[in-house]
């Protein structure tokens, strides 16, 4: 009878702390998730920051080329007539 109760209290408490090992594992599970669904949310808005960036200096780049090109026109028109004034 003692050797049945002791067996029947080892399987007991087992059982207990394979429910709180499981709990644990649980709640580090829970965590971990919540961690990479926040790394994620803030992968998420680099990327978006990146793209805006991007976007600017794609803009800033249009608005460069186009001074260069009107500063080549404008260069263009005094030599010619500077040119004009030497003939």
């Amino acid at each position: 009878m003692n050797r049945s109760l002791s067996i029947l209290t080892g399987i007991i408490l087992s059982a207990t702390l394979m429910g709180c090992s499981s709990s644990e594992q649980a709640e580090q599970l829970q965590q971990l998730t919540n961690k990479v669904d926040m790394l994620s949310d803030q992968v998420g808005a680099l990327q978006s920051q990146q793209d805006q960036m991007a976007g600017a200096v794609n803009d800033s780049r249009a608005a460069a080329d186009a001074a260069y090109q009107e500063a080549m026109r404008a260069n263009q028109r005094i030599d010619n007539i500077a040119s004009s004034y030497s003939k």
